[in-house]
């Protein structure tokens, strides 16, 4: 037989619309939050059902988001954002954000 030729790329992960397939259950998860709040409470804007809109709005706006966050950026850049954010700098790795404190042994220069 011959040798078939392997798939480079066969790593990377699948993207749809921009968005990586290990994103999609929050942005199907926001969606379905946007749909079932209007829907549980009867929301109407001008008698019309709310939950329409706001389930078109939250899934666009969800993979506006993730492709903001993705594209142009280097790995897990929301991640530490978030790291750099919620957590001090002695409990965590060192972000490049971060300031430099002088030691406080030594004197001030």
């Amino acid at each position: 037989m011959r040798a078939r030729p392997i798939r480079s790329q066969i790593y990377l992960p699948v993207v749809r619309f921009g968005v990586t397939d290990a994103d999609w259950k929050f942005v199907i998860f926001i969606t379905l939050l946007c749909y079932s709040i209007p829907f549980l409470f009867n929301m109407k804007l001008m008698r019309f059902p709310l939950e329409i809109w706001t389930c078109v709005i939250g899934l666009v706006g969800s993979v506006a988001f993730f492709n903001f966050v993705r594209i142009g950026r280097r790995p897990f850049w929301l991640q530490h954002q978030v790291a750099a954010l919620t957590k001090a700098s002695r409990h965590r790795h060192a972000l490049p954000t971060d300031q430099k404190e002088r030691p406080w042994l030594l004197p001030n220069q």
